[in-house]
């Protein structure tokens, strides 16, 4: 047997041993022990077995030879990056200046299991107000979720991730409909307004293609699931999103009603069937936002958007080196020693999208209106990141040095703002929930269809999941 193997079963061996010590437990049977003694068994089994594997690739990793830079090409690389470090040391500034008194935060989770024919999707938002030195919270996380069933499964992730952003904004118009001065969402306002231009836009290809038919008369359509959000809107974001759902799934069953008896054959009804969900999801998540910055620009509260890992390259194409670092990797380097510093870049804006699935009208209103935008970065202590900010263009100057240091004052030792900390950790879903949703519906179920739609994987049936 492999050594490995060897230390492994001992460690498993241990640990779910040394548990039946006492006199009592000795006289049952191992059926006998109750379940909650051989979850924690095995949880303890797991976790050494964990250490034990990844000691074993570290010994692998240590022993595998690998090729290093050569001292030219590495010279070659430190003069650049040493240039461009000057000149990106020279964007930085103080933060100072006076804080927001009363925003607010929020966070979105989705978790996400596939089955045969379906998704089962989980989804919940945390949000939470500061006021002054007070914390309130608003919507619960991930002890309040809220499932659905994503059939058909096609773009199944990238859906997931929409429909998530949708009830974020509805959390978000939420806070900013309690009195607050700014907002702060996680993530990044650019890639928000990038969805028109990624799988939505791919789905309307890919019926039109298929189908060649004129969409000028499903406008209704783009109207309704639009008109569904600003129904739902003003009650709790949960509730309300859960009303969202239902409507939209009705929405899109009318909408395939009409193209599909129009598609001329199986592979068109498919692709009919694909564009009315995503029709009707995209539309909604466009609804929701252009709700959300009407709200903000009319009652001057500032959005802002806070992303730890973005992949930007503003900066770097300026500089020159694209495909070496992107914006944040840059600034980690060149702002080592920084702390409570930023840097604003100069606005930009989109251009208009293409045809895609969602209603044009809508459309055409949101990019004629927020595609517009700003980029600040910051770094808060000298141990933290540097991290990204974006917001629409209507968000002042004097807005932005303010919500730079709301995030300074309430950053934590690691140099990030403790509210979004709160706020991820609360809403942050544990993937097993849609599994256990899932297996439980697929137990419950007594048509042999729909059971097949919600049946696990091949693996997880023979017992290999």
């Amino acid at each position: 047997m492999p050594l490995e193997a060897r230390w492994r079963d001992l460690a498993l061996l241990f640990f779910t041993r040394s548990e039946v010590t006492s006199p009592l437990l000795r006289r049952f049977t191992p059926a006998k022990i109750c379940l909650p003694m051989r979850k924690k068994q095995q949880a303890r089994g797991r976790i050494l077995s964990g250490i034990i594997q990844r000691c074993f690739n570290l010994r692998a990793a240590q022993r595998t030879p690998v090729s290093v830079l050569r001292p030219d090409v590495l010279s070659a690389i430190e003069s650049v990056i040493t240039e461009v470090e000057k000149r990106v040391k020279s964007l930085m500034k103080p933060i100072e200046g006076g804080r927001f008194r009363r925003a607010g935060f929020v966070d979105g989770s989705y978790a996400l299991e596939e089955r045969r024919g379906a998704y089962l999707l989980a989804l919940s938002a945390a949000s939470l107000l500061v006021d002054g030195d007070r914390l309130e919270g608003v919507l619960r996380g991930s002890s309040k979720p809220l499932a659905a069933l994503l059939i058909p499964k096609s773009y199944g992730e990238s859906r997931a991730s929409l429909l998530m952003s949708t009830l974020e904004l509805l959390s978000a118009l939420d806070l900013a409909r309690r009195g607050v001065e700014a907002v702060f969402l996680d993530g990044s306002y650019v890639s928000g307004m990038l969805v028109p231009f990624g799988y939505v836009r791919d789905v309307y290809e890919s019926f039109v293609a298929a189908t060649g038919l004129d969409l000028e008369s499903i406008d209704s359509y783009g109207e309704e699931a639009a008109g569904a959000v600003m129904e739902v809107a003003g009650g709790e974001p949960l509730a309300s999103m859960s009303k969202l759902l239902d409507r939209l799934a009705a929405c899109a069953g009318k909408l395939y009603g009409e193209l599909g008896s129009r598609s001329p054959d199986q592979r068109s009804k498919k692709e009919a069937l694909d564009f009315a969900v995503v029709y009707a999801e995209s539309t909604a998540y466009l609804a929701a936002l252009n709700l959300l910055l009407e709200e903000c620009s009319s009652s001057g509260v500032a959005p802002f958007w806070v992303a730890k890992d973005a992949e930007s390259r503003y900066i770097v194409e300026r500089e020159g080196v694209v495909g070496w670092l992107n914006d944040l990797t840059l600034l980690d380097y060149a702002w080592r020693d920084g702390e409570a510093v930023y840097a604003v870049l100069e606005g930009s804006k989109f251009g208009r999208p293409k045809p895609c699935a969602a209603w044009p009208r809508l459309l055409h209103e949101v990019f004629g209106r927020w595609s517009a935008y700003g980029v600040a970065y910051f770094k808060l202590k000298r141990v933290g990141a540097a991290a990204q900010m974006t917001y629409p263009a209507f968000v002042r100057q004097e807005s932005v040095e303010r919500a730079l240091a709301t995030l300074l004052a309430l950053s934590d030792g690691k140099g990030y703002p403790r509210p979004l900390s709160y706020v991820h950790h609360i809403a942050v879903l544990n993937p097993e929930f849609a599994k256990v949703v899932a297996d439980e519906l697929y137990k419950r179920e007594a048509n042999q269809l729909v059971r097949s739609v919600l049946a696990p994987s091949g693996r997880a049936l023979a017992g290999l999941r």
